[in-house]
């Protein structure tokens, strides 16, 4: 009986020892075959596009092939979803972006948290802007602000409801003190066209690609933009933070994976992203597609995403637009 358990014990700890030591083999060998990066949106649209492009050039570096798969439904979820269980072994990733880590959890509507993912880093971000018609009262956002101080609740503004334009557009209202209506919309083009039509006084979108020939043709004033530092596009107008209200938001896309991706894949998945972001045909490739690259590696992606959370839930907490 005794010579039985101590050798069913020794099997087991040999057992220990080989898996343990399995799993360093691996860990040193990552990756030995393809990676899956999962995109929670159909296909042709920015983040699929964004994803193409660094899976083309990622396997220059990785060694081996990375695959692009779609997983569109229920908003982004179900993609992240998959993600957010998916082993933490590197062999499945994520094309992240805040509709899927970000706006629902804030509003209950996913399984997993904001943070249930590892950043790798981000590819870029669009710069959110305001803009408005010439003939309004306000010629730039310092007059804006002084009439929207002396008529509370009556400058208009067009934007898609609860996603990065209004929660950006409140966070930035509420530093500032100021009361506006919003008339919701369905995309960027119908807030423009609302504004343009006179129809509101603001249009607040998710990128200033959408205003910028409207800009040039002298048809909106562009008056703030939501982003760090200024748009190259829209080099005289100012930022958030300029004005003296540390509101900044950018809806970025990224690349993440599950949590506890081991470190030594971690490691190596953050390294081969910097060498894609600094890959001339890689910044050739996103050029061709209008994509502006704008980096940010490892932890420092991470704390976009807790500025983000952070910044809309005390927003939506204080507005109370959770149901």
């Amino acid at each position: 009986m005794k010579r039985s358990f101590f050798v069913m014990l020794l099997v087991l700890l040999s057992f220990g020892t080989l898996s343990a030591e399995g799993q360093k083999e691996t860990e040193a060998e990552y990756p030995s075959k393809a990676i899956q990066l999962i995109v929670p949106w159909g296909a042709g649209g920015r983040t699929d596009i964004n994803a193409r492009m660094f899976a083309s050039v990622a396997p220059d570096y990785l060694g081996q092939p990375m695959v692009v798969i779609n997983k569109a439904g229920g908003a982004s979820v179900i993609g992240g979803e998959y993600v957010a269980k998916a082993p933490p072994d590197g062999y499945t990733l994520l094309a992240i972006t805040p509709g899927t880590n970000i706006f629902p959890p804030l509003f209950d509507q996913a399984p997993y948290g904001p943070y249930d993912f590892d950043a790798i880093g981000q590819i870029g971000s669009s710069t959110m802007a305001i803009a408005s018609r010439p003939d309004r009262a306000w010629k730039n956002v310092d007059e804006l602000i002084e009439y929207a101080r002396s008529n509370p609740g009556k400058v208009t503004y067009a934007c898609v409801a609860l996603k990065a334009p209004q929660l950006g557009f409140l966070r930035w209202a509420d530093a500032a003190g100021l009361e506006f209506k919003h008339v919701p919309v369905g995309n960027d083009a119908e807030a423009v066209e609302a504004a343009l039509g006179g129809h509101v006084d603001i249009a607040m979108t998710s990128s200033v690609a959408t205003i910028i020939s409207h800009v040039n043709a002298g048809k909106l004033n562009a008056l703030m933009v939501f982003s760090e530092k200024r748009d190259k596009l829209l080099p005289d107008t100012p930022t958030a933070v300029e004005l003296g209200y540390n509101v900044v938001a950018s809806p970025y896309t990224g690349i993440a994976g599950p949590k506890g991706l081991p470190p030594e894949v971690l490691a190596k998945l953050r390294t081969v992203f910097r060498q894609v972001m600094e890959d001339k045909k890689f910044q050739a490739l996103m050029t061709k597609v209008g994509e502006v690259i704008d980096p940010k590696y490892g932890d420092d992606f991470y704390e976009v995403w807790r500025n983000d959370f952070e910044g809309y839930s005390e927003v939506i907490k204080k507005m109370g637009l959770k149901q």
